[in-house]
C-alpha cells in the first residue's frame, strides 16, 4: 500500500480509497488486510460504527477490490 485517502460520502459514511503497487492479490488475502487496516484506522480514533466503503486500486488504475460495510449493504 503506497496511498490512503478518506471522506464521507452523502449519508456520512467513511468511503477509503487504497492505491497498491501490486497488479493482484494481497499477500496474506483481503480479509487478513481489512482486519489490519481496520485495526489501524480504530487506532487511530477512526469511527466505523456506520461501516465503511474500501475501494482497491492497483499500480494501473485497475479496481482490483470493492468492499462495502455499511448496513445498509450488510442487513
Amino acid at each position: 500500500m503506497y496511498g490512503l485517502t478518506h471522506t464521507k460520502n452523502r449519508e456520512g459514511v467513511l468511503v477509503l480509497t487504497v492505491w497498491t503497487r501490486k497488479r493482484s492479490g494481497y499477500g496474506g488475502g483481503f480479509d487478513t488486510f481489512d482486519k489490519t487496516l481496520v485495526s489501524f484506522l480504530t487506532r487511530e480514533g477512526v469511527s466505523l460504527a456506520q461501516g465503511y466503503v474500501l475501494n482497491v486500486y492497483g499500480s494501473d488504475g485497475t479496481r482490483l477490490h470493492h468492499f462495502d460495510t455499511t448496513v445498509e449493504n450488510n442487513p
